[in-house]
């Protein structure tokens, strides 16, 4: 397991139990903690596949750099004139620049989710 990945576990583990335990019982009832525990579970749901979609983009656009790479490299061993080694530097720039223009488009097109509302906890009454 990644050190990102650890950190976020740990993050979700702690907010769980520090955040929403004392949060529930001291603002509202049972039907309102359900709903916001609910309300967070979805959510928590939602971003791991925000983050699971946002990798899919990354790693894509990694692969279509190293092919480009690849093929670049592949063309230099059969460069012979100046010509030909220009053709294969704009092969690679216009590969490279659709991958980039792809990968941000998919970024661009997801929809990061948005946190549950947190409870409000009701004033106390003022002391006469």
């Amino acid at each position: 397991m990644s050190k990102f990945k650890k950190f976020i576990a740990t993050a979700i583990i702690a907010t769980s139990l520090f955040g929403a335990s004392s949060s529930a019982s001291a603002v509202d009832s049972k039907d309102g903690a359900i709903a916001r525990a609910q309300a967070k579970a979805a959510f928590q749901s939602e971003m791991s596949t925000y983050v699971s979609a946002h990798r899919a983009i990354m790693d894509t656009l990694r692969a279509a750099n190293a092919k480009s790479l690849a093929d670049f490299q592949a063309a230099l061993a059969t460069v012979t004139t100046d010509a030909e080694l220009k053709a294969a530097k704009d092969a690679r720039k216009a590969a490279m620049t659709a991958a980039v223009a792809t990968a941000k488009a998919a970024k661009d097109a997801l929809v990061k989710p948005a946190k549950p509302a947190k409870a409000v906890r009701t004033p106390k009454a003022p002391k006469a």
